[in-house]
């Protein structure tokens, strides 16, 4: 199946979850199962709050260093006369300070929430990070780049609230899956001489938004494999590339690159028929011609939306973590 008609389907129809699941399916991918992922415009409610009991494993022994943690929801980070934006934030239990890791969810730069994170959230809180989960403007009514100027004002709250949240301000990672992990790449590429800073609030002007490790999954990091004429994107970045050439540069991760960005860690799904593969390989292999730390794994036959839902997938992630900020 042509993997540019589904994200057409995905991004222009609106398909949920179970029609792309069933796509996925009569591809023969490996995946059925029917989560509401990061193209779903029906966001996953969480049962409850509570941390859930940690599950054995694929690739190593459960850990023996979970702690418990507590969760304080609708947060808000930012808030101007138009907008609030609101996270939710996850503590460990303990002195701290700890480690924290900005979760930034997927559903193609227009829907989705922070409670798609929440799995996550939890299993990155019960590793001794605080995480903080955080909603961010949609298109079409805001366009590219106003969810990089949010996710950029997440981390500066993020310093600015360190105390009040246990952070410790100088170990600070991001992690997202689909258009969050696009974020989260350009989290890590971007610095204030880009232009991405956005309207800086009163105040937190003095709070750096540079991060210091990046995880993402099914990302799409460069947007090549999309035809020139294709408007497919249009409602985020107002055109097509040949329309819009100097957008289409501007939202690519790649453009940033410099000598100090932090290490990366890049997940994918073989069979993504929504996001392909080769779209976070080029920013990984970017990376090393830069000099730069960064690591790719492939989830042999997963589809876009099963290997978001393989939580083997987040504790390599956190191992990941363990080593760039612990």
């Amino acid at each position: 199946m042509n993997k540019q008609f589904i994200l057409i389907g995905v991004l222009i129809l609106g398909i949920g979850v179970p029609q792309i699941s069933a796509q996925i399916s009569t591809a023969k991918s490996s995946n059925s199962a029917k989560p509401a992922g990061p193209f779903s415009d029906r966001a996953a409610k969480p049962e409850s709050d509570a941390p859930p009991k940690p599950r054995p494993l694929k690739h190593r022994k459960i850990r023996e260093d979970w702690v418990e943690f507590r969760k304080q929801g609708g947060v808000v980070y930012r808030k101007t006369d138009n907008y609030q934006l609101k996270c939710d934030v996850y503590i460990p239990e303990g002195e701290g300070p700890f480690p924290a890791i900005l979760a930034v969810h997927g559903g193609a730069w227009r829907q989705g929430s922070k409670f798609t994170m929440l799995r996550h959230a939890w299993r990155m809180a019960a590793a001794g990070y605080v995480v903080v989960a955080i909603n961010y403007r949609h298109a079409p009514e805001y366009r590219f780049p106003a969810q990089v100027h949010d996710c950029k004002d997440a981390v500066r709250w993020m310093r600015a609230n360190a105390k009040e949240f246990k952070i410790d301000p100088d170990r600070i990672g991001a992690f997202g899956y689909s258009a969050g992990g696009h974020l989260c790449a350009m989290l890590g590429t971007s610095d204030p001489s880009d232009g991405l800073e956005g309207d800086v609030e009163p105040g937190m002007e003095n709070f750096s938004s540079r991060i210091g490790a990046v995880a993402v999954g099914g990302a799409p990091c460069d947007f090549s494999w999309i035809d020139d004429d294709s408007r497919v994107l249009s409602y985020w970045l107002g055109g097509s590339r040949n329309q819009k050439p100097d957008v289409f540069r501007a939202a690519s991760p790649a453009s940033y690159i410099t000598a100090d960005d932090p290490p990366f860690y890049f997940f994918h799904g073989g069979s993504d028929l929504i996001v392909p593969i080769d779209s976070s390989l080029q920013l990984h292999q970017s990376l090393l011609k830069s000099n730069l730390q960064s690591q790719h794994s492939t989830a042999a036959r997963g589809g876009h939306i099963g290997t978001f839902s393989d939580m083997d997938w987040m504790d390599r992630c956190i191992e990941f973590f363990d080593k760039a900020l612990k």
